[in-house]
Parts: C-alpha cells; structure tokens; sequence
C-alpha cells in the first residue's frame, strides 16, 4: 500500500475512533464474570489510547477512567496520571500517580514517579494559593463601598464533574489559555501634600535660624571691638605721649563695633519677619480677642504647626 494512502487510512481510523469515544458512554453495570471485565477494560483502554493520540485528552481520560473502573490495572492509572497533569488536573493526577504506586509496587520508575508526585503537590499548593488570592480579591470587589451600594459580582466558576484544582498556568481541554485579568478600579491616591500654612512655619524657622547666626557674629565683633577700646585705653593711659598709637587701636575698635551694631540689626529684623511668617493666617490659625476684666485687650493665637 502506497505511503500516502496507508496515512489517509490511519488518519480516517483516529477520526472515526475519535468520535466513537464522544458516542459511547461508560456503562454503568459491570459484570461479575472476569473475562467481560477484562474485555470492557481492554476496550475502554484502546478507545483512551486513540483519543489520546488524537489529541482529545478529555475523552482519553473519561475512556481511561472507564477502564479503570472495570479492571484496576496499575497502567491504566498512570495514563490517567498523565492526562490530568496535561489538562490541568492536578488532584487526580497525584491520585493516579499514588494508585500506579500502589497497584505497581516493584514499579522501576518509582523513584521518578515519586519526584513527580512531589512537583505535583508543590504545584497544587500553589495553585490552591492563588484561589485564596482571588477569592480575597472577589470578596473585596464585591465588598459596598461608602456603605451604599454592592461592588461587581465575579463571574461564576465553572468546571466539569470530578474536576480538581486546577493549576492556572495549563491550558483547557480545548487548548485556550485560561487568564484571569484585575477588573478593579484603581484605588484614589490620598493627597499627601502638607498643609498650606507649613510652608510658611518652615521658612519662619530658617530666618530664625539666620537671626541667631547674626547674633552670634554680632558678639564676636562686639568682643573684638572691646578688645581693641581695651588696648586704646591702655595706651592711652600707660604713655599718654604716645597719642597716634592709642587713637590707632580706638580707630580699629570702630569697624569692629559698626558690625557689631549691623549685625545686631540684621538679627532683630530676621527675628521680626520669622514672626509674621509663624503668625501668618492659615487654615488652622485662631485668633482670639478677650476683654479682660480690669480693663484693657487680650489678643491670643493658635495655630497647628
């Protein structure tokens, strides 16, 4: 038989075994004689076979399962091992793979099976995380917001009889890829600017700050300058012929003692602006004017820094 009809006929055999799967349904009645046991196993198993190859993974397991449930045969469950671990099933894969095990104890592939039972279990709880993780994002979804009001129902799960959970990064049976997409809205940012008065009480504290740095340089100058009246003085009176060197130290003392005066100045105005920048209106500000009883006005203010 020509190559090209021998693939014809082996490609019309898997159709037709194809859809004879998707005919017949597992009998419910099983035989107590063995031989009609192991015939319907037989024929369950050939009929899982074909749809495995055809790429028909649910029906090959539905067929396999059907075969195991007339003869318990240790193959049988590692071809259902392997079909659920294809679609997505991973409880009844570990549990094929425990039966294989069980039915096969001498199995020579045991040590492999039961590293891949391990993977299975890792897998699983995973998987079974990422269900809380949706569920507690369904539940907040549909939480009412405000206390007025239901959120978005999350759409209904669906999954066939039997089905176990599923691992979410397998594809279905019909070979779409299942994605679950965040269908929330993005929550309001808080407005973290700060309040329009803190500005303003920063800046109060920096020209505060400069007001002490001209004090402090205005004691300087005004120690130096004393210093220098000390040394004119001194001269003056030690040798009073020696006039140009006594007036020499009074003339150093006088720039000393004008920045001292300067800065001195520049502190008392730095402290004045720092204060009508602390008691500059805000939002937050009071201002409170109370008569006193023995005459007179009390001004008080507060505000929040």
């Amino acid at each position: 038989m020509p190559m090209t009809i021998r693939t014809a006929v082996v490609a019309v055999t898997v159709l037709l075994t194809a859809s004879t799967v998707r005919a017949e349904v597992c009998p419910d009645n099983i035989s107590e004689d063995s031989a009609t046991r192991r015939a319907q196993a037989k024929k369950w198993f050939s009929i899982g076979e074909s749809a495995a190859g055809a790429g028909e993974d649910v029906a090959a397991l539905k067929a396999y399962q059907c075969s195991l449930r007339f003869v318990s045969h240790g193959f049988t469950a590692y071809n259902i091992a392997q079909v659920a671990e294809r679609v997505g099933d991973l409880e009844l894969a570990i549990a094929s793979y425990n039966q294989y095990l069980l039915l096969v104890p001498e199995a020579k592939d045991a040590q492999e099976v039961n590293d891949r039972l391990e993977s299975l279990k890792d897998r699983l709880a995973k998987a079974r995380q990422k269900e809380k993780a949706m569920a507690a994002m369904a539940a907040t979804i549909t939480a009412p917001v405000g206390g007025t009001g239901g959120g978005v129902e999350p759409p209904p799960a669906t999954g066939g009889a039997g089905a176990g959970v599923r691992d979410h990064g397998a594809t279905s049976a019909g070979g779409l890829a299942t994605n679950v997409r965040d269908s929330r809205s993005p929550e309001p940012v808080a407005d973290e600017r700060p309040p329009s008065g803190s500005k303003y009480r920063t800046a109060a504290w920096i020209v505060y700050g400069g007001a002490g740095v001209f004090r402090a340089g205005a004691v300087v100058m005004n120690v130096l300058a004393r210093g220098k009246m000390d040394t004119c003085n001194s001269k003056y009176k030690a040798t009073p012929q020696d006039l140009p060197g006594a007036e020499s130290a009074c003339s150093d003392a006088k720039p000393l003692a004008y920045t001292s005066y300067g800065l001195l100045g520049l502190g008392a105005a730095a402290v004045a602006v720092g204060t009508v920048l602390v008691l500059r209106p805000t939002e937050s500000s009071e201002v409170a004017v109370k008569l006193l009883p023995e005459g007179g006005l009390a001004l008080g203010w507060g505000g929040r820094y």
